[in-house]
């Protein structure tokens, strides 16, 4: 029972030290079990619904319509649904891809309201409705017919809605999609239709031999595919797997990462709890109490800390699992009927933390019960020594505050490794926003708009030959790997020589002419080229293999495309002379709607930027919050054992006559520069991170950004940490002032 009211005790005389280890704890328990319950919901409902609704396993468009679908499908083992859609400008700069519905391949699964049922009814995506206040119910026109909100909707193929492709991000307030019934949609005079396959069998069947198979038999009959695409290289897919897979890192290994922190922590608070304490060890053993009951005793103090954090923390993800889990579905098209839970990351989560705290404090516990109770009672056992580094460090010539302060860090190596990588994490977690904004404010500003020039871009749904419409540009694209097989996937582009629409320069600096192969610097890297260099790769339309020589390379993180002359383009693919697939220009053309596959605007791109600023400027918030809480406790913790350890020199300073003014100096600034050293610890540690995380984006999605770190958000994040730092001083002056001066003298005369 007395062991009990001591550490009862001891906790509250020292909470900032326990209360603090307890916060890093739930704040690691909080982000594992949110993200982990997160990424364990989103994974169920995208696997249900990709099974459930027929998710395509790809996609592509003829020149002419496809005929004899039945006898494919039997021969080929596979689900094939022709699709239609248009795209419709409801207002300025807002368009609504209109979609009709399928019954085999791609099926619509409701997310809120009602199936389709009456011939005006209409199904919307959830994010385009909420940023454009459409409530379900409500009535909107589309090419002068009136059609009823039914409920919101997600398609298996545009989980993340994207216009075109080539985007990078969604922007709900001016593209959205929509599905209405096929009987209505047949009213509408369109010619724009593509077709969906889906590979049936098991899961051994090899899907991508059946679609190659499949590739190769319309080429033999003639059919010219004009565009082919996997789900796997579909950006509408894989770009919310690769966010998914990017939740499940950030879960993994941020919490470890605070965890581990909080252990190293915890072991140096314990060793110093235990130093302290010696005497009191010695004379518990005095009186009989056993090695194991002693154990037992110490080992309290990380269990309630443990504990009582694990299960704060666990409690908090999971309030907060439902808010985030309404906002992603929002966010990606995912139907989620109800929240499920993991066993294995709710024990985890709870039982992570207590065994990694009481193995690191049950091992510094057994390596001071080794003494002997007399060894114990006169101070444990151990004489003061001076360790390597305060040995080697010569101090000789400084004066006294600088001796103090640099002796002060290098007697406590753990404390000061402590503070030095808690800094470091808060200055990732803080800069890590920071330098996103500047790499997407990058790819927008200096890449996307130094690049793309022209205003409009229209793709037809069939070949085109002869004069562009007035004010048009033409061009053509195809979809390229760089091998059989190969997960390098890129866009080619045909372009006229003396194009103004396009605009790339050389490393220098200089534009380069568009009379030469020309590819962009992210291509570059992942196929490892350089000018003069030939590349093999092999088109998505007809899986034929080609072999181009790379002129130049652009630097530019427009994304991996290779840009050549029109002309050759159509000479290498077989396309007739003269041919085209897209025109680009300054100002809207009149082009029937029928006769597009798609339209967008420049100007769409730079409003996805902006869609993006909102919830980029939340996520500061957040992780700016993060960072300052943990830098807040890291820092008050260490410096509240920084004066624990120096109550006895705080005391003498104080006989000796020094004023409040140079002792604060001499204890608080102390650990300054380890702070400045872990700041500058964390701004190659992220950049390194920052660097692995985006190739890993790469390689799953195809996006490619490039690290960019403005200088000025560098130092906004060391003033921030260094505030930080002084109001963990100012916190701990009180600690310092209520330590008398009889301090000194108990000691000594003990």
């Amino acid at each position: 029972m007395g062991l009990g009211r001591k550490t009862r005790r001891t906790i509250l005389e020292r909470k900032a030290q326990y209360f603090g280890t307890a916060a890093l704890i739930a704040l690691s328990c909080l982000l594992y079990t949110l993200f982990n319950q997160l990424s364990f919901n989103t994974d169920a409902g995208t696997a249900a619904f990709v099974t459930d609704y027929a998710q395509e396993d790809a996609s592509f468009v003829t020149a002419a319509p496809l005929s004899g679908i039945s006898g494919l499908e039997a021969r080929f083992g596979l689900l094939i649904e022709q699709g239609e859609s248009f795209d419709d400008t409801v207002s300025e700069g807002r368009t609504l891809r209109v979609f009709a519905e399928m019954s085999k391949v791609n099926k619509y699964a409701v997310i809120k309201g009602r199936p389709l049922s009456a011939e005006n009814d209409l199904l919307l995506d959830p994010a385009y409705a909420k940023t454009n206040g459409i409530s379900i119910g409500d009535t909107i026109t589309i090419r002068g017919s009136s059609f009823t909100v039914a409920g919101f909707m997600s398609l298996p193929h545009y989980i993340y809605p994207l216009k075109k492709e080539s985007d990078l991000l969604n922007a709900p307030g001016s593209f959205g999609i929509a599905v209405i019934g096929k009987d209505k949609y047949k009213s509408f005079e369109t010619e724009s239709h593509f077709y969906s396959v889906k590979v049936m069998g098991n899961a051994g069947t090899n899907a991508d031999a059946k679609l190659e198979e499949l590739k190769k038999h319309l080429k033999q009959q003639g059919t010219v595919i004009l565009k082919w695409m996997n789900t796997d290289e579909n950006p509408r897919v894989t770009l919310s797997t690769s966010k998914m897979d990017s939740m499940k890192t950030i879960g993994s290994i941020m919490p470890v990462a605070i965890l581990l922190l909080t252990c190293v922590l915890t072991a140096v608070v314990m060793q110093r709890m235990l130093a302290r304490e010696s005497v009191i060890i010695g004379t518990l053993y005095a009186q009989g109490y056993r090695r194991g009951e002693i154990t037992r005793h110490y080992l309290c103090y990380p269990l309630f800390v443990a504990l009582g954090g694990a299960v704060a923390g666990t409690v908090l993800g999971l309030a907060a699992l439902r808010p985030m889990l309404d906002y992603m579905t929002g966010y990606f098209n995912i139907p989620i009927a109800s929240v499920s839970l993991s066993i294995t990351h709710l024990a985890v989560s709870l039982l992570l933390p207590l065994g990694l705290l009481l193995v690191s404090v049950y091992a510094a516990i057994r390596r001071k019960l080794v003494h002997t109770p007399i060894e114990l009672l006169r101070g444990g056992g151990e004489q003061r020594k001076t360790g390597f580094l305060e040995r080697r460090a010569k101090l000789d010539r400084l004066k006294f505050a600088a001796k103090f302060k640099i002796r002060e860090q290098l007697r406590s190596v753990p404390r000061s490794l402590f503070l030095l990588l808690g800094v470091a994490l808060a200055t990732m977690l803080l800069l890590l926003g920071f330098t996103m904004k500047s790499s997407i404010d990058y790819m927008l500003k200096d890449s996307y708009e130094s690049t793309y020039k022209y205003r409009y871009e229209y793709m037809f749904n069939s070949m085109r030959q002869g004069a562009p419409p007035n004010g048009g540009e033409t061009f053509s694209a195809a979809p390229f790997a760089s091998g059989p097989g190969s997960p390098i996937n890129f866009t080619a582009y045909g372009v006229i020589s003396d194009t103004h629409s396009i605009s790339l320069n050389n490393r220098n600096g200089k534009p380069i002419a568009f009379d030469r192969v020309v590819i962009t610097k992210p291509l570059a890297e992942r196929l490892n080229v350089k000018p003069d260099d030939t590349i093999k790769m092999v088109s998505k339309l007809d899986s034929r293999l080609y072999s181009i020589k790379v002129d130049e390379v652009a630097d530019s993180y427009v994304g991996e495309l290779l840009f050549m002359p029109l002309e050759s383009f159509n000479e290498l693919l077989g396309f007739p002379a003269e041919s085209y697939l897209g025109v680009w220009s300054q100002q809207p053309l009149n082009i029937p709607d029928h006769e597009l596959l798609s339209s967008s605007t420049a100007a769409e791109m730079r409003q996805a930027f902006d869609s993006l600023t909102q919830p980029m400027q939340a996520m500061l918030g957040v992780i700016s919050l993060l960072s300052f809480m943990i830098g807040l406790i890291v820092i008050y913790v260490v410096t509240s054992l920084i004066i624990e350890e120096n109550k006895d020199n705080i005391s003498l300073m104080k006989v000796l006559g020094y004023r409040k003014k140079e002792v604060y100096s001499l204890i608080l600034n102390s650990s300054a520069v380890t702070v400045v050293l872990g700041f500058l610890l964390g701004v190659p540690l992220l950049v390194f991170s920052l660097k692995a995380m985006y190739r890993s984006l790469a390689d799953s999605a195809g996006i490619v950004m490039p690290v960019k770190m403005s200088v000025v958000y560098v130092g906004v994040g060391f003033v921030i940490i260094y505030l930080i730092f002084e109001l963990s001083k100012a916190m701990s002056k009180k600690k310092i002032a209520a330590i008398p001066m009889a301090e000194a003298l108990k000691s000594r005369a003990e």
